[in-house]
């Protein structure tokens, strides 16, 4: 599809999540074509001041993040583990937010009683986070979501839980995409304002809002879509590349 945008003012930044948004929910193959497209216009933001460049907003670890800062050729700074950390890649750095170090302890008591579950298990690599995914192929969050409840109840845990489409996500309090988002434009010298997101369910809806303009997939949450100010028809990157494109041309018109 062709989108038509008219934004107010020039924007900088186009922040993406990457699951549903880059990578179709299911673990499927990506789309290594949209993705080449959209990592040419990034390459092209270097010298273009139309074509925003492509950040990060997302719950994956740094060694995944980082490997999509090389394959999309992101040159910023960008937000993984859901706001709990940044990462660089030249310079190559990654670094976790100030003064979470207590609440890290609670984090490290559930991951070691999700491990004596043998319903459950942790997704490898993340360090200030935690993503719980069924055993079972079939995702239903509810019993996964009232499982880790109790566990968090008994054992008096100050952790919130985050449902995602695929898995639960376990974050620290007060430490969240929106956070994310906010130390991020605070790195960048960006205003949430100037920055341009896409998201595709619950736990982006906070830091989407902040944004200037927000897009959302065709398989993103009705409730995320209910929250942008573009719901697309086109799923995952698709609509990515739909959305980036129609912000070099808003840019443009803009002269």
């Amino acid at each position: 599809m062709t989108l038509t945008l008219a934004t107010a003012h020039p924007i900088r930044v186009f922040v993406v999540d990457i699951d549903g948004c880059l990578a179709a929910i299911g673990h499927v193959d990506f789309d290594l074509p949209a993705l080449d497209r959209i990592a040419a216009l990034n390459r092209a933001s270097g010298d273009d001041p139309t074509v925003p460049t492509v950040s990060f907003v997302t719950g994956r670890p740094h060694g995944y993040i980082d490997a999509m800062t090389q394959a999309l050729a992101t040159r910023v700074a960008v937000s993984f583990e859901n706001g709990a950390g940044l990462a660089t890649r030249h310079p190559y750095r990654a670094w976790l937010a100030s003064g979470i170090e207590g609440a890290l302890d609670h984090l490290h008591r559930l991951e070691a009683l999700v491990n004596e579950r043998p319903e459950m298990f942790l997704q490898p690599g993340k360090v200030a986070s935690a993503s719980v995914f069924p055993i079972e192929a079939t995702f239903d969050p509810g019993p996964l979501m009232a499982d880790l409840r109790a566990i968090i109840d008994e054992h008096e845990l100050d952790l919130v839980l985050d449902p995602s489409n695929e898995c639960v996500n376990v974050l620290l309090p007060g430490v969240d995409k929106e956070s994310g988002l906010s130390w991020l434009c605070e790195e960048l010298g960006v205003a949430p304002g100037e920055m341009a997101g896409i998201g595709d369910s619950a736990g982006d809806i906070g830091w989407l809002r902040r944004c200037g303009v927000s897009f959302a997939p065709g398989n993103a949450s009705a409730e995320v879509r209910d929250a942008v100010t573009h719901a697309l028809d086109d799923d995952d990157v698709a609509a990515t590349l739909t959305a980036y494109e129609a912000l070099v041309r808003a840019n443009r018109a803009l002269g």
